[in-house]
């Protein structure tokens, strides 16, 4: 080995050689002053060209690749940047082609084909990992196999290398951040190279690495389309402050200066100032939890964030730049017409435009028409004057009676030229005045009309007409919440144009969007890259339950590519292992994750009696993780008050580095976070502890499924669980033979009993209930009034039945081919 580290030092010191004369040549570049508008460029250029080089010098490359091809055996360096020297390259670029060589050999496969042409055959002979620190090669690894296996008992495991293994375990040092791109696997790569005339749409396991790859196609973008993408023009749009700060560093890694970085919210509220009165999309989730009427708020929510309620909008607009137009004939004399069929010709040939816009271009047209026939006009009535003064004045002696003749045509002349001008003014302002722009405000004030409703969605169910009417009071009033921002900003498009538009757009966490959410953020967009995981939906009220809707609607316009990875890097097996258990027990059919052969503790499930015992317990819990050496740890609660209840005990129990965090616009600074599960979205920590995991907290349902999931995939090596009273049904150990558990949802209307494996679940279609609230009205009625209740009518029991019914046959199938062998 100190041979091989020996060899790997030579090239190394070469390596340094180069990059120092370069350094050199260009600082002394940069000192001369520019004296011109090429010059200037130039500078610029190397002032960019130094900053790279002074980037890349303490690590120069992180990996070393040997193949053969039709011209030999050769050897290549891979590194963050390219350096080349005389037409030598020193060092490889990662987003290159030969760059992609190097994260696609995975120890199993051994031949690939260059830009997959059949003639550009590659044989990877080694590929070697290389740590260097201070200008010395410290460690070298040649990669082994890293590949999904499948154990005995059936459950899919990705086996690591070494190397990828010791990058997972130092997450709380700069060694994981320094070799993010080292440790990119082959199935991100392959998302990260996609041509960008591909609509992406990645759904990622949690700790799959989405953020990752987000970042990285972002760098391989810019690198790759140089011409035609610029680094001002691309936005991510990240969950929350705290990830932005969280990224932050790995911005300059990754050669990604320039981006726009925002939140959702946000970057709405530069480009629509109305949105800072609205709540943001946390507060929003805390004040619909808190909502006695929850279940209305949800509905209300759901529907403003479907492609439905889009295509109403865009009907409605539609239908109101129509009825704008007036309906008759301009009439400024019985020879100056323009018919109602001209100005409508018009509009129609203006239909791509937003819609004031086009009002505007008619009513221009309308004024450039009344000019050019005032124009004519004079024109005639000056011919008219010519023809009179040779037939009526010039036969006259010459006089005082010739004089008066003239006079009278020239006033005549006057006066006919004033009464069609007076006319034609009135006529024109009358036939335009109706013709006023419309703000996107008002606009959606008028949606929620009943007649409204009625035209553009007759079939729309009678209490959610309901609901949606008496939201209109609240909008009219302009009390408008976070699901109102992705009409207001479409609206506001369809008024009055876009004035922002990007080369390209990724989204991270993008199931916490509304299907209308992320079709508004591709109209803004020339490419797009999306990617989430809706098994972490937490903000089950507004964002999405699958990929479907969007998907459908991308794929009448564009060329979209769905990718799905299950296999988790974050958490050890053992985590992962548990988080997989919720989504059993949860009954819903998201792909299960493939953990890593990295192991660790079990997850500790800890029952506590009391509030104090809880604080005691947490307080020992906290200390032993401390002592561990983790760096990060989260403390995760149900909400704020819980958040904060906790952080007085503990603080009060003299626990140092204690924070804390209670909105999303907060930055982590301490090594110990005290925090509400639904703000640590895209967040990762060494260790995590849940407050309470009791079944109270988390009930069999799906919004607390995705919380508990998600709350459990924040941590990369410890775990521990505390509840009071019982667990929650979602942590239960359960026997894989029984059939899964039906929801509370819908549980009382199966018609059929779901232990038969052959007999396919159905539930009753609609039956009678008792109305508690019915009141008596009239002599004989009797004090139980019963009405009849249609499976149908909610959504959530709906959706919870045919995903539960999913699962159901995956285990009937197990049963019979069990029952075959």
């Amino acid at each position: 080995m100190e041979e091989v580290i020996q060899q790997e030092q030579e090239y190394l010191d070469k390596t340094l050689t180069v990059l120092e004369e370069q350094i050199k040549e260009k600082s002394a570049a940069c000192k001369k002053p520019a004296h011109d508008e090429v010059e200037e460029q130039l500078f610029k250029q190397n002032i960019k060209v130094l900053k790279s080089l002074e980037t890349i010098r303490p690590r120069p490359y992180f990996g070393r690749l040997d193949f053969k091809d039709e011209f030999g055996e050769e050897t290549i360096y891979i590194g963050k940047r390219g350096v080349e020297k005389d037409g030598d390259l020193i060092v490889v670029d990662w987003r290159t082609d030969l760059g992609k060589l190097y994260n696609a050999y995975q120890g199993v496969q051994s031949e690939f084909y260059i830009d997959n042409d059949p003639n550009r055959k590659v044989e990877i002979q080694r590929r070697r990992v290389i740590s260097i620190e201070q200008d010395r090669v410290i460690k070298v690894s040649d990669t082994g196999t890293t590949e999904v296996v499948e154990t005995a008992s059936g459950e899919k495991v990705k086996m690591m290398d070494a190397y990828l293994e010791e990058i997972l375990r130092h997450t709380g040092d700069e060694l994981q951040l320094r070799e993010i791109i080292a440790s990119i696997q082959q199935e991100q790569d392959e998302i990260i190279r996609l041509p960008i005339k591909h609509t992406i749409i990645v759904q990622g396991a949690a700790g799959s690495g989405k953020s990752s790859i987000a970042l990285h196609r972002i760098s391989y973008l810019l690198y790759q389309y140089q011409k035609r993408i610029r680094p001002e023009k691309v936005l991510i749009l990240a969950p929350n402050e705290m990830f932005l700060s969280y990224i932050h560093n790995l911005v300059p890694e990754l050669d990604i200066d320039g981006i726009e970085q925002r939140t959702f919210y946000d970057w709405a509220s530069t480009y629509f100032t109305d949105v800072r009165e609205i709540p943001d999309l946390y507060q929003n989730y805390v004040d619909i939890d808190t909502d006695e009427k929850k279940e209305d708020r949800i509905r209300i929510s759901k529907y403003k964030g479907s492609l439905q309620f889009k295509t109403l909008l865009d009907n409605l607009v539609a239908e109101v730049g129509r009825t704008l137009l007036p309906y008759k004939d301009i009439h400024l004399s019985e020879c100056h017409t323009l018919s109602r069929a001209e100005i409508e010709r018009f509009y129609h040939s203006r239909l791509h435009l937003p819609m004031n816009v086009r009002l505007r271009e008619v009513k221009q047209f309308i004024l450039n028409w009344s000019e050019q026939e005032g124009k004519a006009y004079k024109d005639q009535l000056e011919k008219e004057f010519e023809t009179a003064y040779q037939q009526w004045v010039m036969t006259l002696p010459e006089g005082e009676d010739r004089k008066n003749v003239y006079q009278a045509l020239e006033r005549a002349k006057d006066l006919r030229l004033k009464q069609f001008s007076q006319q034609a003014k009135k006529a024109i302002e009358e036939y335009v005045r109706k013709m006023k722009e419309i703000s996107a405000v008002r606009m959606y004030k008028n949606v929620f009309q009943k007649r409204v409703f009625n035209r553009f969605s007759p079939d729309m169910d009678e209490k959610l007409l309901g609901l949606l009417l008496k939201n209109g009071q609240k909008i009219k009033h302009e009390q408008f919440t976070y699901e109102d921002i992705a009409p207001l900003i479409y609206l506001d498009a369809k008024m009055n144009g876009k004035t922002l538009e990007y080369d390209h757009i990724v989204i991270d966490e993008a199931q916490d969007y509304s299907a209308f959410q992320l079709a508004i953020m591709k109209d803004y967009a020339r490419s797009i890259t999306v990617l989430g995981d809706v098994a972490q939906g937490i903000f089950s009220f507004y964002g999405l339950d699958s990929w479907d809707e969007f998907q459908s609607y991308l794929q009448d316009q564009h060329d979209v590519k769905r990718i799905d990875i299950q296999t988790s890097y974050r958490s050890t097996k053992e985590i992962m292992d548990l988080a997989n258990r919720v989504l059993i027990n949860n009954s819903y059919p998201y792909p299960l994750v493939i953990p890593v052969n990295r192991s660790g503790k079990e997850p500790q499930l800890k029952k506590v009696g009391h509030y104090g015992d809880l604080c005691d317990q947490m307080e020992q819990a906290l200390k032993c993780l401390l002592e561990s050496g983790h760096q990060t740890i989260a403390i995760l609660t149900k909400n704020v008050e819980a958040a904060t209840d906790l952080y007085h005990q503990l603080n009060s129990k003299g626990i140092v580095d204690l924070e804390l965090v209670t909105a999303a616009h907060q930055r982590l600074e301490k090594k110990v976070v005290i925090i509400p599960s639904y703000l640590v979205k895209g967040l990762e920590f060494d260790a995590v502890i849940i407050e309470d995991v009791s079944d109270k907290t988390f009930q069999d349902h799906t919004h607390h499924a995705k919380m508990l999931y998600m709350s459990i995939t924040r941590a990369h090596h410890e775990l521990i669980l505390f509840y009071r009273g019982e667990i929650s049904p979602l942590l239960e150990q359960r026997d894989p033979h029984e059939p899964p558990r039906p929801r509370a949802s819908f549980a009382g209307w199966l018609a059929t009993d779901y232990r038969d494996p052959d007999t396919l679940p159905q539930v009753i279609k609609e039956r009678e209930v008792v109305d508690a609230d019915a009141i008596p009205l009239f002599e004989g009625e009797e004090e139980e009034q019963t009405t009849v209740e249609r499976f149908e009518d909610d959504r959530e029991r709906v959706n919870d039945f045919y995903a539960w019914r999913t699962v159901w046959k995956k285990w009937a199938e197990q049963q019979k081919a069990e029952m075959l062998r």
